[in-house]
């Protein structure tokens, strides 16, 4: 082929590639709404009137008269606010409604932005109003921001937990991993963004004040709410969302639901954009997008609310900003599944209830503690005194499971805070699999069995002696642990532990102790565990965890063998001479690597406590082999 029609060739695929690129880009932006559609807040004057839109009862639109009062400029960096006195719908009465976020405000047919912000116990319904301008603004930023970090990828470091903090087991770990940030606040003479209601449907008291801690500081409102019936649903279900129709964004769907309620500010193609302030300010995320029915408005002293309940999924909410909330309407997101069974005592029968939970690393290990607390309260109150087992089993992308199988009795496990305490290391785990620092890992489904029986089934260790204090390599040191259960006779267990043939001499520490304690102990003898550098390091960390449970009774004793961790690498079996050197060579001493020889054996209770004895490793100890045997 002659170099000209090559040439010739090349310049039209350049072209042809050139003119699809400007076709994407321009649909692109023609996804977004026209400016001249909306209002500049600088062409924005006091006195100026226009009318508002939301829904009170039902789906049915109504309109509101809104006069503007002034634009103050610059209310938080970068967003500005225009302060509106509201009149009509009964507003008059009920004042500015925490469910109205998002209700957009037209003057002379173009929109002027959404109801945001509201001062408590105001005495006029005076609101203030995020400019449209800006929510198309910070939500073309989101996007652009989304797809810098899709490209650039995460930087990886390593982390480190404190083995006092893990001592009773998963339990005190969350503390290392960063909390959500709170939103909401005080504001301007006491104005702040409207909280958005989140009705909880089939929610307990004691499982709603467990939301209520993990969603209060974050702007949002969890209350008791109920499920619209399948008669509005058959017949409300399927209307499209418009500026000023309900808004709910969902966290869990299923048999339980979690649902915050705002309103609709401006449908742009299958673009949504709603409420005018951050639900929880996330930036890229995925939570179900769906359209929603309203109850009643309930008037309060304070900020009164709207009562309603999702009805259907027709999209995404990828966007959560400083100056609202967006979506695309099409497919929902993707969910974590999670199955809980309970069997409430001997004579109930069990019960098995099917969640989808959204993918938002700071809310899962909230909502999955939510969703364990609440199955088991469907039976209402727990005995004063119980024995529970608990299993989950939790299975990561790739094939890799957690499984955690383990025994709850106790005073801690009993009375309002009891299922946090039992189903904390469950939430735990999430916590650490979904908002560690070093990857991504995805749950690909979370499966929860809980048994629960009337009555304390523990026992504490008093007190332990040895079959023998001298005992040669080779043979065996047995103990005799007494435990007194709770309102139980006194028993006497039998541990016992083969020592190596090459079992150095010396005298030695024997600890007997519950699972508490035998966790502790690996994490000090070995603080590499606590120094995840990759997944398979942080999946390690957990299983050391899950594998003792709190019936287990463990022997230890501390072998000679001495080693250091160094940046994050074991270096055992080290002689006196190496570690002398690498102690010396730093500021800060690395932490010494020990091995315990462990010897477990399952009880009937729950053990608590721990004692400790001391016997001597000698060639000649009187103490026939056979008589080991």
């Amino acid at each position: 082929m002659k170099p000209g029609v090559i040439l010739k060739r090349s310049l039209l695929l350049a072209l042809i590639l050139a003119l699809l690129g400007l076709v994407q880009v321009k649909s692109t932006r023609a996804a977004e709404p026209d400016p001249k559609t909306y209002w500049n807040v600088d062409d924005v004057r006091p006195g100026m009137k226009g009318k508002g839109r939301t829904v009170m009862v039902g789906t049915k639109l109504e309109e509101f008269d809104a006069e503007v009062l002034g634009v103050m400029k610059g209310v938080t960096p970068g967003r500005d606010m225009i302060l509106c006195r509201l009149k009509g719908c009964n507003l008059e009465h009920a004042g500015i409604i925490q469910g109205m976020s998002g209700s957009p405000i037209y003057i002379d047919g173009k929109l002027l932005g959404a109801v945001a912000f509201a001062w408590e116990f105001a005495k006029d319904p005076i609101a203030g109003v995020t400019p449209f301008s800006q929510m198309v603004q910070y939500a073309r930023s989101s996007d652009r921001q989304l797809a810098a970090e899709g490209a650039e990828g995460r930087e990886v470091h390593a982390f480190h937990f404190d083995a006092d903090g893990i001592a009773n087991g998963l339990s005190g770990m969350d503390a290392a991993i960063s909390k959500p940030v709170a939103v909401s606040g005080a504001g301007l003479a006491g104005m702040k963004p409207i909280a958005t209601p989140v009705a909880a449907t089939g929610f307990s008291p004691r499982a709603l004040a467990i939301l209520a801690d993990g969603l209060s500081p974050i702007g949002l409102a969890p209350m008791a709410g109920g499920g619209a019936t399948e008669r509005i649903k058959k017949e409300e279900g399927e209307r499209p969302l418009v500026p000023g129709a309900p808004l709910s964004i969902a966290m869990v769907t299923g048999d339980f639901d979690i649902s915050g309620i705002g309103t609709v500010t401006h449908v742009e193609g299958d673009r949504v954009y709603g409420f005018g302030h951050p639900m929880m300010s996330l930036g890229a995320c995925q939570f179900p997008l769906m359209t929603g029915y309203i109850h009643t408005v309930y008037p309060r002293a304070s900020v009164s609310m709207k009562m309603g309940s999702p009805l259907k999924t027709v999209g995404v909410m990828d966007t959560d900003v400083s100056t609202g909330v967006a979506g695309r309407l099409g497919k929902g997101p993707d969910m974590l599944p999670m199955t809980v069974k309970v069997t409430s005592g001997r004579y109930s029968e069990p019960q098995t209830f099917r969640v989808n939970i959204v993918r938002e690393p700071n809310l899962m290990p909230t909502l999955v503690m939510a969703v364990l607390s609440n199955a088991i309260d469907t039976e209402g109150e727990l005995p004063s005194e119980l024995t529970a087992r608990l299993r989950a089993k939790i299975v990561i992308k790739g094939g890799q499971t957690i499984e955690l199988d383990d025994a709850i009795s106790g005073p801690r496990y009993s009375g309002p805070m009891g299922p946090q305490a039992m189903f904390g290391p469950v939430a735990t785990i999430v916590s650490l699999l979904t908002r560690n620092p070093l990857a991504p890992i995805r749950i690909e489904g979370i499966e929860a069995q809980v048994e629960v029986a009337r009555g304390r089934t523990t026992a504490t260790v008093e007190a332990v002696r040895l079959a023998s204090d001298r005992v040669e390599p080779g043979q065996t040191v047995k103990a005799l642990v007494t435990v007194k259960p709770f309102k139980g006779d006194r028993e006497t267990l039998t541990i016992a532990m083969k020592l190596p043939n090459d079992f150095p001499e010396g005298t030695y520490d024997l600890n007997i102790c519950d699972m508490s304690s035998s966790i502790r102990r690996r994490f000090r003898n070995d603080p590499q565990l606590l120094e995840p550098r990759d997944t398979a390091d942080l999946l390690k960390l957990v299983r050391a965890q899950v594998e003792v449970n709190r019936k287990s009774l463990s022997l230890h004793v501390q072998r000679p063998d001495k080693g250091l961790s160094v940046e994050g690498q074991a270096l055992p079996n080290l002689p006196g001479s190496v570690r002398a050197v690498f102690s010396t060579s730093r500021q800060t001493p690395d932490p010494q690597i020990r091995a315990d020889q462990v010897q477990t054996i399952e009880t009937p209770w729950v053990i608590e406590g721990s004692q400790s004895m001391r016997f001597s490793v000698v060639r000649d100890s009187g103490v026939s082999l056979a008589g080991q045997r």
